[in-house]
């Protein structure tokens, strides 16, 4: 039995079919990039960068990533990741039918807005999640200003 996309009839607009044909587009082309680049350097592992009244954290999806492979380097407001997921091949009984894991290098950057306390960065691995606490410089926290009634 196939799958068969499910559409609206009533959608009876003239551009409906430009509609479909794009979104028909999209995942032939999303389904070509995922098999090509599967072991190229096209992986980008998704980060989270958010702040606390006390410093920045950084949360990045690091799965199947040792702390070997994993390098973080700072300079003034700047973080990089740098880092690599190896395929390990093991095809001794398998044939491979859909690889959507990526393998392979990847590099990011990110600036810091009021930058960070470099000296007191500190990184952590578990399960998959490297998280970097990226601490504010004591000038960049916020100050509480005291109000003078006159």
């Amino acid at each position: 039995m196939a799958l068969v996309r499910w559409k609206n009839s009533g959608d009876l607009m003239p551009w409906s079919a430009f509609s479909d044909l794009q979104g028909e587009l999209n995942r032939l082309m999303e389904d070509f990039t995922y098999d090509w680049n599967a072991l190229g350097r096209n992986w980008r592992p998704p980060m989270d960068l958010v702040e606390t009244q006390d410093a920045y954290v950084l949360e990045a999806d690091v799965p199947g990533v040792s702390s070997d492979d994993l390098h973080i380097e700072t300079l003034d407001n700047t973080i990089t990741i740098r880092g690599k997921r190896e395929y390990k091949r093991n095809e001794t009984d398998r044939n491979v039918h859909r690889m959507e894991n990526r393998y392979g290098e990847f590099q990011r950057t990110f600036e810091v807005p009021g930058g960070f306390d470099n000296d007191n960065v500190k990184a952590e691995l578990r399960d998959g999640v490297l998280r970097v606490t990226l601490p504010k410089r004591e000038s960049a926290k916020p100050q509480r200003i005291e109000l003078s009634v006159k």
